[in-house]
């Protein structure tokens, strides 16, 4: 997926987030206003019709208001508050406006203690009726329980889905980095020996003197089949790539002396990396046994020696040790290498992952190695762990069982 493509997706995708949630809260606020709003118009007009049953009109024979005891206004509101179904504690108050801030003549009624109050008057020139009753924020929440719920699950969920096809989209898009990459890695690799292969046969074709010499002769043809072999193994660790896991029931388990396997990989690497002038640090006693397959104990411990020779941009310094516990046996292989990253250390085991260095080839393989590493220690039952800082070097601790697994069947 192109760059541009994958940012607008995920500015949508975040934008689309954000506009639900504000549309969300928004629908949420409004609905609480309009429950809030008309509730207090249930109240006034509930105090308006208490008031038309509390106070006496003016007659032509009584041109006078005359007020009822504040117990029958009491009794008034009470009915009132029942008809509409509302259950709260309430005070009714008869008030004096006679001064600049109203007094109160006459209350009965509940003593409102919370600190949020809802209070609804009624002018009466020379008088003030009002009501006092608990908020209703409470009530109002409380009803609005289940809607809000729905609301904030429904949004979570929805972060948890963009969540995962964001983590999905990045992931296609390393995916997409390490088939670059191991396009650009394979199609050099391979092109070195076929040039190599084709340029010597080419050679003994046109050239008369060179065929007709015997040492000459040999010598191309030396190198053809030398190149052909190579391309041979590239196509067979990429077709090898395939094979998902090793079983462990086609293991041959047996006694292996860890400092024969080391002494083995050093004099292989010795001769590989004949102009590295490698110095090497060996940590393990002669009879350090484990019971493992022998010949993938070796391909594993070769494997991590030549990545720490590959990526080391100085004067290799591999140290190799190995202890047995009383049910494990561990093995460590150290380097002075370039070092990983944190964040690429815990995809460094992934099938043909390898660290980005753009369409660089100083450095040849496909991301196998390591993966096969994995796929080995597992089958074995054991563990690998990475150390590493950038510029420090590694570490890689492989954990084994010291006698094998259960699942050995030919040892």
């Amino acid at each position: 997926m192109k760059k541009g493509r994958f940012t607008i997706i995920l500015l949508c995708g975040i934008l689309s987030l954000v506009l639900l949630t504000v549309i969300e809260t928004r629908w949420s606020v409004n609905s609480y206003r309009s429950m809030r709003d008309n509730y207090t118009d249930q109240l006034q007009v509930l105090l308006e019709e208490a008031t038309w049953q509390y106070v006496a009109r003016p007659t032509q024979y009584e041109p006078y208001m005359k007020y009822g005891s504040i117990n029958r206004l009491h009794t008034f509101v009470g009915e009132q508050l029942r008809s509409a179904g509302i259950d709260t504690e309430y005070m009714v108050e008869v008030c004096s406006t006679t001064n600049a801030e109203p007094i109160v003549l006459m209350a009965m009624g509940d003593e409102i203690d919370s600190k949020r109050k809802m209070v609804i008057e009624k002018q009466l020139t020379p008088i003030i009726l009002r009501l006092t009753v608990n908020d209703p924020h409470n009530d109002i929440l409380s009803s609005m329980r289940n809607i809000l719920l729905l609301q904030i699950i429904s949004i979570l969920l929805l972060v948890a889905t963009f969540y995962y096809l964001t983590n999905t989209l990045f992931k296609a898009k390393a995916i997409e980095r390490i088939r670059q990459d191991l396009t650009h890695n394979i199609t050099h690799e391979l092109k070195t020996p076929i040039a190599a292969a084709y340029i010597a046969t080419d050679v003994l074709r046109t050239t008369e003197q060179i065929a007709q010499n015997k040492s000459l002769r040999d010598e191309y043809l030396d190198m053809t089949l030398k190149e052909l072999k190579r391309l041979s193994n590239m196509v067979d660790e990429i077709l090898h790539s395939s094979i998902e896991a090793i079983d462990a029931k086609c293991l041959t388990f047996e006694e292996c002396n860890i400092r024969e396997i080391f002494d083995e990989v050093c004099a292989t690497q010795r001769l590989k990396y004949r102009d590295r002038d490698i110095v090497w640090q060996i940590e393990v006693e002669s009879d350090t046994i484990v019971v493992a397959d022998r010949h993938h104990l070796y391909t594993l411990v070769s494997t991590l020696v030549d990545n720490g020779i590959k990526y080391c941009s100085q004067r290799p310094i591999i140290t190799l040790g190995a202890h047995n516990s009383e049910a494990t046996t561990t093995i460590t292989v150290q380097d002075n290498g370039v070092g990983i990253a944190k964040n690429e250390q815990r995809l460094i085991f992934e099938k043909f992952y390898r660290i980005p260095q753009g369409n660089l080839h100083n450095s040849k393989g496909y991301g196998l190695g390591l993966y096969y590493a994995k796929n080995i220690v597992k089958s074995h039952n054991g563990s690998i762990e990475l150390s590493s800082k950038i510029g420090q070097g590694s570490i890689f601790r492989i954990t084994l069982p010291r006698y094998g697994t259960k699942t050995n069947t030919n040892s």
